[in-house]
This record gives structure tokens, sequence and C-alpha cells, in this order.
């Protein structure tokens, strides 16, 4: 389902930046929609950029830049 929601992502951001930690509870989920995603979204937007940034520690966060 939320990949459906990503199909073309390109119309509204300039790119995704994924921030999580290795290891943590708190990073699990976003961890898990990477795993089971991540390809998926990749696929139908081959020339996105996506960024996945792995840290100990780190509170797990997701950026969206936009064109403006």
């Amino acid at each position: 389902m939320a990949t459906k929601q990503l199909v073309n992502l390109s119309k509204h951001f300039r790119e995704l930046r994924f921030h999580l930690c290795q290891r943590s509870a708190t990073s699990q989920g976003l961890r898990d929609f990477i795993e089971n995603h991540y390809v998926t979204v990749k696929q139908e937007n081959p020339t996105f950029p996506i960024l996945i940034r792995e840290c100990s520690g780190v509170e797990p966060k997701i950026y969206a830049r936009y064109g403006k």
C-alpha cells in the first residue's frame, strides 16, 4: 500500500533522505520499510535519489527535499 503512493516521486520531491540507527528498536519500523519496499520504489523511480544514512544511536527521521 505504501509503495502505491510512492509511484512517481519526481513530481513532488527532489530527493528523499532516511536517517536511522542500525540496531535500535526505535528505527525498526524504518528498517522494515526499507527492507520490504525499497526495491519496488526504486524500480518505479530509477533516477530519483533516495539516500539512506545509518548512524549509531540516531533518532529515525525522513527528510524530503522539495523543488522550490
